[in-house]
């Protein structure tokens, strides 16, 4: 097994660096590649910044830990020692409770971020919530058939047919759903140590432990590690060891 895993790792390795260098030939690359030598005792420094933040005015440090330990769920893990108590954010930038700036590397960590406070992203939020806040999906309002439409565009056939959710779990709930219906198939494979929402259905998918419950929730969901399931896909290839 050993050496079939080390035969899977040389193949991704080189159809990677192909597939790299076949999207960017080294001269289109150089600039992109090129960095400044940095040292162990170069003093790392932040980009210029124009935006000042407001001044904080809320809770203390101690009170917003002291409300998080008491009222917040476990699940809510800050991963930090001293988790950050944020207070404004600027585009790329985000200012803590004691006017500390950082640049922020997460993007929202599970999802999909254009930034803090963007203006025009802003803007556009401000004019909705300005005519019409949520209603149903069983009344017509232009925006979500704009949306839809431009989205439609994007998509080949037959996939121009747009179902809007909520959250990411309920976009996993359809996903299954739909694959399931598709495939006729019930079981599906996750990776250990992965998160994917925690709906009673997406549960099954998720495999934090802090997640997990000792209840029966997402059937036919089986877990495996990364390694196992590069190699099972790997046999199936027809590249195993013989």
């Amino acid at each position: 097994m050993a050496l079939a895993w080390r035969k899977l790792r040389k193949a991704f390795y080189l159809e990677t660096s192909l597939r790299i260098l076949h999207l960017c030939p080294p001269s289109s690359c150089a600039p992109w590649i090129s960095v400044p030598r940095l040292s162990l005792h170069t003093k790392p420094s932040m980009p210029p910044c124009d935006f000042s933040p407001e001044r904080y005015q809320s809770l203390p440090y101690s009170r917003a830990l002291e409300i998080h330990k008491q009222h917040l769920s476990p699940v809510e893990t800050a991963y930090f020692q001293k988790p950050l108590l944020l207070h404004q954010g600027h585009m790329e930038w985000l200012f803590d409770s004691e006017g500390n700036r950082y640049l922020d590397f997460f993007s929202g960590i599970v999802t999909v971020s254009v930034g803090h406070c963007h203006p025009k992203v802003t803007a556009v939020a401000q004019k909705q919530m300005d005519h019409l806040w949520h209603t149903s999906s069983v009344f017509f309002h232009p925006p979500m058939h704009e949306y839809a439409e431009k989205l439609a565009e994007l998509l080949p056939e037959p996939l121009k047919v747009i179902f809007l959710v909520n959250s990411g779990s309920e976009a996993n709930d359809l996903a299954m759903v739909m694959a399931r219906t598709y495939s006729k198939h019930t079981d599906i494979i996750s990776f250990r140590g992965g998160y994917h929402g925690c709906s009673p259905y997406t549960l099954g998918l998720t495999n934090v432990g802090i997640y997990k419950m000792e209840l029966p929730n997402g059937m036919g969901c089986q877990s495996v590690s990364s390694e196992t399931f590069l190699l099972f896909n790997y046999r199936l290839l027809g590249l195993q060891d013989n």
